[in-house]
């Protein structure tokens, strides 16, 4: 079933109520990026590829290379959670499996599949959250059969992460004030030195869970940056990862909603009523 840009399908409207989530028409969202790790498998590279890539290419026909990402993560300690970031070799490679308009990205390499939409920031193209989970889903389950038909490995999901990425201009005629977005964000209007020039914060909040899994937790983090065109910007980044409770792809896909139904609820909780109006808050 197709549905419009921008719009709430039936499908998501109705779970969003019966979940009882926030849902908007046009949210900030430029990106959105949803994956696993799993247990290495070292075969993944190379010529080896070529059939995964015979599978793919009808809706990802371009590839390309790129360095592999570090391993960051989630643990749990006395102090709160902490991220543990483990540097891959060199002699690996992350591929980029994208789409005509690259706006629909699986990234692989030995320990670690992603998938991504990237958008143009204003929430329009957006496709929703149960089109990425979708599409997560169906690239770990083709991969889990390539590797056990190819390498005769079985594939251990060991982490999962899912990341929106918010653009929010602080520049030019659609600007936006930081107090105008963010609760209790300081009223710089009668400081001597005037606006900051930059404002960066964090946040760590801890998800616990018997569905979640283990050292799972949230984070926001808030922290300029350039949005479009060179225009001066705020990303507000919300990241919710951990290890799944069971290593599974059911296990995965079960993690993965409950840290997206978090992370929703987290995204309306610390912005203001003035910018739900502003990004068509249905709910």
């Amino acid at each position: 079933m197709t549905h419009k840009p921008g719009m709430t399908t039936g499908t998501d409207a109705e779970e969003a109520a019966v979940a009882g989530l926030p849902n908007f028409d046009q949210p900030p969202v430029v990106e959105v990026a949803c994956g696993v790790k799993f247990r290495k498998v070292p075969e993944l590279n190379g010529i080896r590829l070529a059939p995964l890539y015979d599978l793919w290419k009808s809706d990802l026909p371009v590839i390309e290379e790129q360095a592999t990402l570090p391993s960051a993560e989630a643990a749990s300690g006395d102090s709160g959670p902490t991220i543990r970031i483990d540097f891959p070799s060199l002699r690996e490679i992350r591929y980029w499996f994208l789409s005509e308009d690259s706006k629909d990205l699986v990234q692989l390499q030995p320990d670690r599949l992603i998938v991504n939409w990237r958008g143009r920031g204003d929430g329009v193209d957006y496709p929703r959250f149960d089109y990425v989970l979708k599409t997560l889903t169906q690239r770990a389950t083709e991969l889990s059969h390539f590797v056990e038909e190819h390498f005769r490995t079985k594939l251990e999901f060991l982490h999962v992460e899912l990341s929106y990425i918010n653009a929010l201009r602080t520049d030019g005629a659609n600007r936006w004030d930081l107090e105008d977005i963010f609760h209790t964000w300081p009223d710089f209007a009668t400081h001597h030195l005037g606006r900051p020039a930059n404002s960066q914060i964090a946040f760590d909040f801890p998800i616990e869970s018997t569905l979640t899994g283990r050292d799972f937790f949230l984070r926001v983090s808030i922290e300029p940056g350039v949005v479009e065109n060179g225009t001066p910007g705020t990303f507000l980044t919300m990241t919710a990862q951990g290890k799944p409770a069971e290593t599974s792809i059911e296990g995965v896909i079960d993690s993965i909603k409950e840290a997206h139904d978090h992370l929703v609820r987290s995204f309306a909780e610390i912005t203001t009523e003035a910018a739900h109006e502003r990004w068509g808050k249905r709910s």
